[in-house]
């Protein structure tokens, strides 16, 4: 597929905002509906239960995803959605020549990355934000962290769903695939910096978050793959924090977290 698309190829505003909708929205409500609904009910600890709701507004996101390249015509084949999602070789901005070494871009990005998960030289802007949210569960992942997971070794079956699914086949597949090929005609040049404010604001079921890492995070995710042409910048970046999440995560097993 030619990446210089007609004007015509590209999302209106208003196709833009509704699968971003379709995206967001039922992650806030499998957060905050189905996960309180369902806590008394499974008896399962509250972070366990909102875990396992995120990961089917994941896999929902790639249902959608499927959804809409069927509907856009497209064959559901590696080859069509390698092409129209951009999983291909970086091409560099200026030559325009595609190298797999052009990925060592990466690394600077992630270093930003780190930094903005560690908190070092970014202020907290989700206190900004707090009265809004403040009446919403704060649902923290940490707590699962108590012992009574120790030795349970099948949590690295949802783990790697979630990889899967999040870095992947949902959210990057979503943000980076779907939409932001196709945001150009409405925004120009600062299509990724709208990529990454929808990113942001996606995480309606972490509203805690949006200001402090997921707008930003969103706008390191998007630049590198705009400038690249590439969804492998943003796949990769973005997938190392899922790597530094199974860590935590054999620690919780391993009884190294408590």
């Amino acid at each position: 597929m030619n990446d210089c698309m007609q004007k015509s190829d590209q999302y209106r505003l208003s196709t833009i905002i509704l699968i971003w909708a379709l995206s967001a929205i039922p992650m806030a409500l499998l957060a905050f509906v189905v996960t309180p609904w369902l806590i008394p009910i499974l008896r399962w600890p509250a972070a366990m239960v909102y875990w396992l709701s995120t990961i089917i507004g994941l896999i929902w996101q790639f249902v959608l995803s499927l959804l809409i390249l069927k509907r856009e015509g497209h064959a559901l084949n590696w080859a069509t959605i390698r092409d129209r999602m951009r999983y291909r070789k970086p091409m560099h901005p200026g030559s325009g020549k595609q190298h797999y070494a052009l990925l060592l871009w990466t690394l600077p990005f992630i270093l930003l990355s780190a930094c903005l998960q560690a908190g070092i030289g970014f202020p907290d802007l989700d206190q900004l934000t707090k009265p809004v949210w403040s009446s919403l569960p704060v649902y923290d992942m940490s707590s699962l962290a108590d012992g009574q997971y120790n030795g349970a070794w099948w949590l690295l079956i949802p783990y790697l769903i979630t990889m899967v699914f999040n870095y992947f086949m949902g959210e990057e597949f979503m943000y980076r695939g779907i939409l932001l090929p196709k945001m150009n005609g409405v925004f120009g040049e600062l299509d990724w910096f709208a990529n990454g404010i929808l990113f942001g604001l996606y995480h309606l079921h972490k509203p805690q978050v949006i200001l402090s890492t997921a707008l930003l995070f969103g706008f390191i995710f998007a630049f590198p793959s705009k400038l690249f042409k590439s969804s492998w910048m943003a796949f990769i970046i973005h997938g190392l924090e899922g790597l530094f999440g199974s860590l935590i995560v054999l620690g919780i097993i391993l009884g190294l977290k408590q």
